[in-house]
């Protein structure tokens, strides 16, 4: 299998589609994990924190947003890599289908 990957020429488009799709998850998954870290770090809440006798305002960073932004990142920017990668297949196809 590896010999005939590694060929130009001998790899269907549809597996070479695949194989650029699912390995295209990885740096999208390196960008949303930035992504939700960005709105972690960014957007705060108000707390109350006890201190002495008396009761205090804290900021606190927003951990359930950003993993939940980071996760939403994920699920649209797969799908828009998918679509690309649809359109791609289309196009590889077209060209196989014209030899």
């Amino acid at each position: 299998m590896w010999n005939k990957l590694f060929k130009f020429g001998e790899t269907p488009p549809i597996r070479l589609i695949t194989v650029l799709f699912y390995a295209g998850w990885i740096p999208i998954a390196y960008k949303a994990v930035l992504f939700g870290e960005e709105i972690y770090r960014t957007n705060t809440y108000m707390t109350t924190v006890k201190e002495g006798y008396f009761y205090t305002a804290k900021a606190v960073n927003d951990l359930p947003k950003g993993f939940l932004y980071g996760v939403v990142a994920f699920a649209v920017a797969v799908v828009i890599w998918k679509i690309f990668c649809e359109i791609l297949l289309i196009v590889l196809r077209f060209f196989e289908s014209r030899k």
